[in-house]
């Protein structure tokens, strides 16, 4: 097509080779864990982020009104509520929790403020009912709260046909999932998960304790001593099951709203690892938009975690597509 003299031609615009690079990698990654996900065979681990609210220009909707405060957000809360006197370290949940339940002077009050902060008026997000649809046999999470369950009772009812049963008054009443609540007990056996997971009633594995049970919550300093203390038990009163410690080897996980800061699981995945010739490791990824340096150095340099970086409402929509082969609804 001629132009008349003196009309500026349109300056094409140059691909970036680098970003192409990594859109690439980004379809190949996605298709790998669709697969998995397909498969059955595909260890979902929820963090708190998991509850973030959609970003501005979503198509989904999941307001900052409906969604429980993460990590920082939680510990600001508390540390308001207790006048916590040290401003700099408002974020250290572990810090904080421990100092308002000195304050407080009963681990009781502690609970109950963190109950009310995580569950009341709060609701599971189209990211929380989209996973809960492409049906985990096996999730793992360090989150107090109910949403999860919440979603997977929701999508039983609305597809009964397709994965969960839904809860019935009757005497046959099917179970819609199988949940085991770690305890700081020694002497509690640990629910343990079939050697081979059920496709219909999915294993949930809550780390860090649930709400109903005020006994199991992790949060405090002395929490998570406690909990190191308890990874050194012998099954079955490991609080994690031998079954699931066989397939977190053998199958890959997906980190979805988990930043892998925490210590002492990053020790569970290493010693699961040390001794796996890195062949045989399952290629295992975490979903975090800004992944902190030194635990991406780490974890990658020794191929037991590799990181993408998408915002958890981009990429669930994505792996969502991939595995059904439609939109994720909204």
């Amino acid at each position: 097509m001629s132009t008349a003299e003196g009309d500026v031609k349109p300056t094409p615009t140059p691909s970036d080779p680098a970003l192409e690079l990594r859109q690439r990698q980004y379809e190949m990654r996605v298709r790998n864990i669709a697969e998995m996900v397909s498969r059955k065979e595909c260890i979902l681990f929820l963090g708190s982020a998991i509850h973030a609210p959609s970003p501005a220009g979503s198509k989904y909707d999941y307001p900052s009104t409906k969604c429980p405060p993460i990590g920082g957000q939680l510990s600001d809360l508390l540390a308001t509520e207790c006048h916590y006197p040290a401003d700099q370290d408002r974020w250290n949940l572990q810090r904080v929790s421990w100092y308002y339940e000195w304050q407080a002077g009963f681990r009781s009050e502690l609970v109950r403020e963190v109950k009310e902060a995580v569950h009341k008026d709060r609701e599971p997000s189209p990211i929380l009912r989209g996973l809960a649809r492409l049906g985990f046999p096996i999730v793992i999470t360090t989150n107090y709260d109910h949403l999860y369950e919440r979603a997977l009772t929701e999508v039983s009812q609305a597809q009964p046909g397709e994965g969960q049963q839904p809860e019935t008054e009757d005497a046959g009443t099917k179970a819609i999932y199988e949940k085991c609540v770690y305890s700081p007990k020694s002497t509690v056996k640990t629910i343990d998960c079939k050697p081979q997971p059920s496709k219909a009633i999915p294993y949930l594995l809550k780390m860090h304790g649930d709400l109903d049970q005020p006994e199991s919550i992790v949060i405090t300093d002395e929490d998570y001593i406690q909990f190191v203390l308890r990874m050194g038990d012998k099954h079955p009163y490991h609080p994690v099951g031998k079954n699931v410690l066989t397939h977190l080897i053998k199958w890959p996980t997906l980190f979805i709203g988990y930043r892998l800061v925490d210590y002492n699981l990053r020790l569970l995945f290493k010693t699961l690892r040390w001794k796996t010739d890195r062949a045989d490791i399952p290629a295992s990824y975490s979903v975090d938009l800004k992944p902190d340096v030194l635990i991406r150095a780490s974890l990658e340099n020794q191929q037991i975690v590799s990181f993408i970086e998408k915002n958890l409402w981009d990429f669930v929509p994505d792996l969502y597509k991939a595995v059904k082969g439609e939109e994720m609804p909204t």
